[in-house]
């Protein structure tokens, strides 16, 4: 091959380096401000969630329904899920901290899968618990005890606010197949511990499913709450891709050299 023939292919060639070099210190500066911005939100929500999950423990706490008899508060789907979503927010930062990078990849791929499930959950604890307050006059949890006004803020309003900020700020959120099934088997496993509270407590934990046909009534508020659970999980799917969209950015187009 002549020495000709060489230098035309190589001028002839792509130019794709600059481009593509950009592109990667693109991804890695944003990765980086991703990953920090994320770690304070998990960490002030860590500490948010770690105070209002132990106020649970005060004396003020034990006053109330939900502190007495079997299971204590983890009879209600608001405290399952807002514990869960304490354990996730701990982890998030955790996953940021270790040292190890096969620890780390292990803790951002379980937080990955948790935080995609406990999305729509948090969201569906939401809308249930206000639809079903406003539709019935407090039925769906018995009214005249003393709470404080920021504890219902926390466990039925920030608890989604929270599961918006984590599937908007983290980098590592992509609403994987894996994900909804984990979303769907958290909604069955609290659909089979009410039936458990039920033989243990002498009743569901909220009035409004004792007022129901036990089989008829349960079954159908089971299926309402999980197709919202799968109704919010593509809300956030479709959240989370349309981000990705605008913060991608638009590849240059491959040019060629001319003499």
């Amino acid at each position: 091959m002549s020495k000709s023939t060489t230098e035309a292919e190589t001028a002839s060639a792509p130019v794709l380096a600059p481009e593509a070099l950009d592109r990667a210190a693109n991804a890695l500066r944003r990765s980086v401000e991703g990953s920090t911005s994320a770690f304070l939100y998990h960490a002030v929500c860590t500490l948010v969630f770690c105070r209002v999950w132990l106020w649970h423990l005060t004396p003020q706490a034990a006053a109330l329904p939900g502190a007495q008899g079997f299971g204590w508060f983890f009879r209600y789907l608001t405290f399952c899920s807002f514990t869960l979503q304490t354990i996730l927010f701990f982890s998030s930062c955790l996953s940021e901290l270790v040292k190890s990078q096969e620890t780390r990849t292990r803790l951002r791929a379980a937080t990955n899968n948790l935080g995609c499930a406990l999305f729509p959950i948090a969201n569906t604890v939401t809308l249930m618990f206000y639809a079903v307050e406003n539709a019935t006059n407090g039925l769906v949890e018995r009214g005249g005890f003393n709470r404080p006004d920021w504890l219902d803020f926390s466990v039925h309003s920030g608890n989604s606010l929270a599961a918006w900020g984590d599937i908007l700020l983290s980098p590592h959120r992509d609403f994987a197949p894996q994900a909804r099934s984990l979303a769907i088997a958290l909604a069955l496993a609290y659909s089979a511990w009410c039936l458990v509270v039920r033989a243990g407590y002498g009743k569901f934990p909220y009035p409004l499913l004792n007022k129901l046909p036990l089989a008829y009534g349960f079954f159908g508020f089971c299926v309402a709450g999980t197709s919202l659970v799968l109704f919010f999980f593509q809300v956030g799917a479709v959240a989370r891709w349309s981000l990705r969209r605008r913060r991608s950015p638009a590849r240059p187009v491959p040019t060629k050299k001319t003499d």
